[in-house]
């Protein structure tokens, strides 16, 4: 009889293991209905998925329960230690995760876990796996397919693709297809026929985890007219980091912004330069706004996700970077995120 491949399942929260419940009387008149919360559906996950053991040697351990609105930087760290922790002992890694910050966690295992030598693929839910009607059992099924596969990179998986993890963003609250990846094609599509999408990274030198990120790091929007009072607001307030979301290829109004951001680097804060837009490549030399910014010590974020560029300065800042390093390893591809020195995502794109 063949082996059948290993695959540990990780539980951390979310919709998939949620029900039910009634909080308050005023539940019954919300238009949403009644609340879900996590519950004790989360203790036997794998008796849903009945007949997966057919194909893959599936074993379960729940680390802990949350909605995953308050997921952070230590929940991160313990996901990551656990994984590495097993890593030997494992052919693939499933991680179950409310749907709301899986990108971030997803950014945050990929920059932690470097050199990752297996794959680990986020997964989770829009309807609890314990609902008759739901999308929860086809995820969790294509995920530990997904996590047998030579893909040793962190992905999510989610409708019926496989995304590289820190490329993917949720994109809809309703859809099933509830992810996209912007700018680089799935790794993988699973309909009728398992098809390979993009080429998965390889891992470069031995797997070296590190859980550590820096958390006084905060994201601001630039609103059209607005002075730059938010930002010297978190500056003084003793941030380390900001991500700026500007205009376009990460133009900012150039009355008063160019100033702040270099008086925010000059006080020893990261100021990085992200686009309201949802697909494109930051290119601070594209416009008069974006340059001066960049002149003023702004970090360009290429063509990162929202949620990859923020992890990336929480992961490098926790390092102690700081200054020309700081902005030599921001810009350095360092898990397929799309960083602005990053030559291969044409690369990738044009390898389909």
């Amino acid at each position: 009889m063949p082996i059948r491949p290993r695959v540990l399942f990780l539980y951390t929260g979310g919709t998939l293991g949620m029900l039910k419940r009634t909080v308050g009387p005023a539940d019954a008149g919300s238009p949403f209905g009644i609340p879900l919360a996590p519950s004790h559906v989360a203790e036997d996950v794998l008796s849903y998925v009945r007949g997966l053991e057919e194909e893959v040697d599936v074993e379960g351990e729940l680390l802990c329960n949350l909605d995953s609105s308050d997921m952070g930087p230590p929940h991160w760290a313990r996901i990551g230690g656990a994984i590495a922790a097993r890593i030997h002992r494992y052919d693939g890694f499933v991680v179950l995760h409310g749907t709301d910050t899986m990108a971030w966690t997803a950014c945050a295992l990929s920059y932690a876990l470097r050199g990752l030598p297996k794959p680990v693929v986020l997964t989770g839910s829009q309807r609890p796996i314990a609902f008759v009607r739901t999308d929860a059992r086809v995820n969790l099924v294509h995920s530990a397919l997904c996590a047998t596969m030579d893909v040793p990179e962190v992905g999510i998986y989610f409708g019926r693709w496989l995304f590289r993890g820190n490329r993917a963003t949720k994109t809809s609250i309703q859809a099933y297809d509830a992810f996209e990846s912007p700018d680089l094609p799935p790794l993988v599509e699973m309909g009728v026929e398992v098809l390979r999408r993009t080429p998965s990274r390889r891992p470069v030198g031995p797997f070296q985890p590190t859980f550590a990120f820096e958390e006084e790091v905060v994201v601001l929007d630039i609103v059209p007219g607005s002075a730059p009072r938010a930002l010297q607001a978190v500056v003084s307030a003793g941030v380390r980091g900001v991500v700026l979301r500007a205009f376009g290829a990460g133009n900012v109004p150039q009355r008063g912004w160019p100033s702040a951001i270099q008086d925010a680097v000059a006080s020893g804060v990261a100021v990085a330069l992200h686009s309201q837009c949802l697909r494109g490549t930051v290119d601070l030399s594209a416009y008069e706004g974006g340059r001066a910014a960049l002149d003023a010590g702004a970090l360009p974020t290429g063509s990162m996700t929202l949620e990859a560029a923020t992890v990336k300065l929480m992961f490098l800042l926790a390092q102690g970077l700081t200054g020309d390093a700081l902005r030599a390893a921001y810009t350095e591809d360092l898990a397929g995120e799309g960083a602005a020195g990053d030559r291969s995502r044409s690369v990738e794109a044009g390898a389909l």
